[in-house]
């Protein structure tokens, strides 16, 4: 056996309909049936796009748009474990209905020494929330709940290992660590994404000394606090008030305050949808914000008073995105300002009195281990983080170390009847009542 951090290729393609993300491979079943993937550090298992999640009533290029479909009843190795909710975004009004199942997953495509791990929870969606399929790699289990008329029923047979635990068990990998960069297709001659079990690369961050303890919910562990957001070279602040914020890979928004979202809208000219629940700009708009060039600084700490903090610095380009007509309520394909920006990503959004923040990952890493081992290697060198990890540990600008495993996941529901989501879920946005206010990109 290995036993050293396994890094895994992306897909040389990008991804999304919001914005060019790096994806990686990954071959569901026997055979394996390959489809592309986006990384998710919240969920633990894989989510692929069924065929239903493709149909007449979809344009002709669905398939490809989505990363391509697994047929599980293609599959020889396929076993059914029923359908439950998609809850991992609910708080953001994303949902839909997973079939969950065991099967093979291979990692990589055909010649890239790619291993195959067997009889790994995964589930199959069609629900267009979720519109790529997902990679998720959060090192906790997953217990699945089946409710009866009286009560709800588990056993440990409910419970699945994720899929870095396998790993780890099988010795391919010396720890439960992961390291994580989204990669970005603006910067030089396009950076992929990158992706590390059992340690991280460490050419990928400058180090420093943040250390970040994990929060109790295990469904939002890894929070930071928000300080201020400035644009550079300016006096512009664009937070009124330092928040608590959740990172999340799985989506590419910032969710803000509605306060700050305005200040934003009032010092870029951008304009709110409340169709699409973004803020999409014009070629006159475009064409100014390009001109503006702004960057975007984001003081991020332990929390939102502490004097110990780093910066990320975000260009104009990270937020220069485009929404495809497949985007819920989007007719054309268009920009949007999701992130702060009118032609790109500032998703912000409030949601009730509770604050979430999806930075954009296309700087972070996040690594799961120790804090008594938290010094990177040198550039290029893959670092082998301890098994257990307890602490989230800042390295840079590019780098979250996350640590401390939270306890098993309780997944959700039995949803009833075993039928797939074809439809977009109403996400419930609404800006004109001051609830939310999202910034896409």
């Amino acid at each position: 056996m290995a036993n050293v951090p396994i890094t895994i290729s992306p897909s040389e393609a990008w991804d999304g309909n919001d914005g060019p993300r790096s994806t990686f491979a990954l071959g569901f079943g026997t055979p394996p049936q390959f489809v592309r993937v986006l990384v998710s550090t919240t969920c633990p298992q894989p989510w692929a796009v069924d065929p239903l999640g493709c149909t007449a009533t979809d344009a002709p290029n669905c398939v490809s748009n989505r990363g391509g479909l697994f047929n599980k009843n293609s599959s020889s190795t396929w076993e059914d474990q029923g359908f439950y909710e998609l809850d991992q975004e609910l708080n953001l009004g994303l949902t839909g209905n997973g079939d969950f199942g065991l099967d093979s997953i291979t990692l990589g495509y055909p010649g890239s020494d790619a291993i195959t791990v067997e009889h790994q929870l995964l589930a199959t969606i069609a629900a267009k929330d979720f519109y790529v399929a997902t990679w998720g790699i959060a090192p906790r289990p997953t217990n699945l709940t089946k409710l009866d008329a009286n009560e709800t029923t588990f056993s440990p047979e409910d419970s699945h290992q994720s899929l870095l635990s396998t790993l780890k068990e099988r010795h391919e990998i010396p720890s439960l660590s992961y390291g994580y960069t989204a990669g970005a297709k603006y910067r030089l001659k396009q950076v992929t994404a990158s992706l590390t079990f059992g340690g991280y690369d460490a050419s990928r961050f400058e180090p420093s000394n943040l250390t970040f303890d994990l929060a109790v919910d295990n469904s939002r562990d890894l929070v930071v606090g928000i300080q201020s957001i400035s644009v550079l070279g300016s006096s512009h602040q664009l937070l009124p008030t330092p928040v608590l914020a959740f990172v999340d890979a799985t989506i590419p928004h910032i969710w803000l305050p509605l306060e700050a979202c305005q200040v934003f809208e009032t010092i870029f000219g951008i304009n709110w949808d409340p169709t699409s629940d973004l803020y999409l700009v014009n070629e006159t708009i475009h064409q100014a914000l390009l001109a503006q060039n702004a960057t975007l600084v984001i003081t991020i700490g332990t929390d939102t008073t502490t004097h110990n903090t780093i910066s990320l610095t975000l260009p104009y380009a990270s937020f220069d995105l485009q929404a495809l007509d497949t985007y819920p309520n989007v007719k054309d394909s268009t920009r949007h300002g999701a992130d702060g920006l009118s032609a790109g990503t500032i998703a912000a959004i409030v949601v009730a009195p509770t604050i979430f923040l999806a930075i954009l990952v296309t700087i972070l890493t996040i690594t799961w281990r120790r804090k008594q081992n938290n010094k990177a290697p040198g550039a290029g060198q893959l670092d082998q983080g301890p098994d257990v990890p307890s602490m989230i540990h800042w390295e840079s600008e590019q780098e979250l170390h996350a640590e401390e495993l939270s306890p098993p996941e309780l997944h959700g529901k039995s949803t009833g009847p075993p039928e797939m989501e074809d439809g977009i879920a109403a996400a419930e946005l609404s800006a004109t009542q001051g609830e939310r206010c999202e910034l896409q990109g």
